[in-house]
């Protein structure tokens, strides 16, 4: 019985990692060193600015989609979303959004956000 609860739950992980596609655009062709998997890449909404103490400029758009019926959440999409960041040695992920578009039986979830990194300070 424990060995069938196991296989269930290996196929459902299995299932999960193939239930998004992820799609990133880069701005630049300036390649930057990836995050360490602990770095925590903020993400921001659209309709929050940041402030301008952080200059910043974007790198890239990262647009990640999943079928809710694969159980994909808006939270696995940033989270994915965030590993991308990582990956491309960004600091944040701003104009942030999640959109649900229903079908007959199903939803299909999409989250688009940019990548930026932060500029380092000039002294002046």
């Amino acid at each position: 019985m424990k060995m069938r609860i196991l296989l269930l739950g290996l196929l459902v992980l299995g299932l999960a990692g193939c239930a998004t596609s992820v799609r990133y655009d880069k701005y630049t062709d300036q390649r930057f060193p990836p995050k360490d998997q602990y770095y925590a890449v903020n993400v921001y909404p659209e309709t929050q600015a940041l402030p301008a103490a952080n200059p910043y400029y974007v790198i890239g758009k990262v647009s990640i989609e999943g079928y809710a019926s694969y159980g994909v959440t808006p939270e696995m999409l940033a989270n994915e979303a965030r590993n991308v960041a990582r990956k491309r040695g960004a600091d944040a992920i701003i104009n942030a959004r999640t959109e649900i578009i229903h079908y007959w039986h199903d939803a299909l979830l999409r989250f688009k956000g940019e990548l930026i990194v932060y500029t380092p300070a000039t002294g002046k």
